[in-house]
């Protein structure tokens, strides 16, 4: 009965939002398809650029402005990351099958590879690992950087301080996310658990 109830009120406040009492411009920006930065940023964007009932834009103070830029830089910077982590994760699969296709390929390509021995070679096959290891490492790298960001976004996002001290909160966390690759990054994961 609980459940039944649960399902109820869920239903009754899901249906809300399809009523006239939600914002639409809010409903409108909804979308499975998109990274949660790039719901943030349309969020932001959407509460800085609210109209009244008629229609007519609000004005908009210095203070809304500035946060809606601080939060659009940390948009570019998760944007950039998700470009780089999706690089790398196809990457990382293609080097992954590579690794487990590798000691295959001897005897699928016995034919075609003729008395070319490079391709049985240690050294060769502990390179493909290395990349992929490589590649690995580096998917790991963005997709933290990526999450710690959308994070920070969030953060700018709901954020009741005045700009002036969120903004420093963000110049601190951004020093802290562009510090770069760091092997030491992975490392101390493992450790950690």
């Amino acid at each position: 009965m609980r459940q039944f109830l649960l399902i109820i009120m869920t239903l009754l406040a899901l249906g809300g939002c399809a009523s006239e009492s939600c914002d639409k411009d809010v409903v409108g920006i909804l979308n499975p398809n998109q990274t949660s930065a790039k719901l943030l940023m349309d969020y932001a964007k959407t509460a800085v650029c609210k109209t009244d009932s008629t229609g007519t834009a609000k004005p908009t103070t210095v203070d809304e402005e500035r946060k809606l830029v601080l939060i659009y830089d940390l948009y570019v910077k998760a944007r950039s990351y998700a470009i780089l982590n999706k690089v790398f994760f196809w990457l990382s699969l293609v080097s992954a099958v590579a690794v487990f296709l590798w000691p295959s390929l001897g005897v699928l390509l016995k034919d075609r590879l003729g008395e070319r021995e490079w391709y049985k070679s240690a050294i060769v096959q502990t390179t493909v690992t290395g990349i992929a290891a490589l590649m690995f490492a580096f998917y790991s790298q963005y997709k933290d950087k990526q999450t710690y960001t959308e994070n920070l976004m969030r953060y700018a996002v709901f954020s009741d301080k005045p700009v002036d001290e969120l903004s420093q909160k963000v110049i601190e966390e951004i020093g802290k996310i562009d510090i770069g690759f760091s092997f030491s990054g992975v490392f101390d994961k493992k450790e950690d658990k």
